[in-house]
C-alpha cells in the first residue's frame, strides 16, 4: 500500500488540484487498507470506489467459486466494466505492469478515456 500511496503523493506533488482518487482492486483486503491508508495520510482526498465491485480475489473468473460465495460469472464482467468506466474518467494512473488488467486500463484510457492527457506510474515494474 505504501508504494501506491507514494505514486499518488507523486501525482499530487505534480498535480495539486487533484480532488479525487478511484480506489479499485479484486483483493478486498489491499483495498480496505489503501482506503484506510488514504483517509490517514490523504485526508483531503475524496475516495471513489466502485460500490458494487465483486472484488472476486482473483483475476480468474472460472475460480470465483474458492473466493466469492454466490457471485456469478455476470456480476464479475458486470463489476469489471463498471470499474474501467471509472478508470477511464482518470488522468492519473499508479498500476503494477504485473497485472494485465491494469496494464490494458492504463493503455485503454489513452485511447479511450476522458482525460486529455494520460500520465502511468508503474510500481510493479522490476519488484
Amino acid at each position: 500500500s505504501e508504494v501506491y500511496l507514494d505514486g499518488v503523493k507523486k501525482f499530487l506533488d505534480f498535480d495539486p488540484l487533484v480532488e479525487n482518487v478511484i480506489v479499485t482492486s479484486e483483493d478486498k483486503a489491499a483495498c480496505d487498507e489503501f482506503v484506510e491508508l488514504l483517509k490517514r495520510e490523504l485526508p483531503q482526498l475524496r475516495i471513489i470506489l466502485n460500490v458494487g465491485d465483486v472484488q472476486q480475489g482473483t483475476g480468474s473468473g472460472s475460480m470465483l467459486e474458492a473466493y466469492v460465495e454466490q457471485a456469478s460469472n455476470e456480476d464479475v464482467i458486470a463489476s469489471a466494466l463498471t470499474s474501467m468506466h471509472m478508470h477511464l474518467r482518470a488522468r492519473y494512473f499508479v498500476i503494477t505492469s504485473m497485472s494485465t488488467w491494469t496494464s490494458t486500463i492504463a493503455v485503454m484510457a489513452r485511447v479511450y478515456g476522458f482525460a486529455s492527457e494520460i500520465f502511468v506510474l508503474d510500481v510493479g515494474r522490476n519488484h
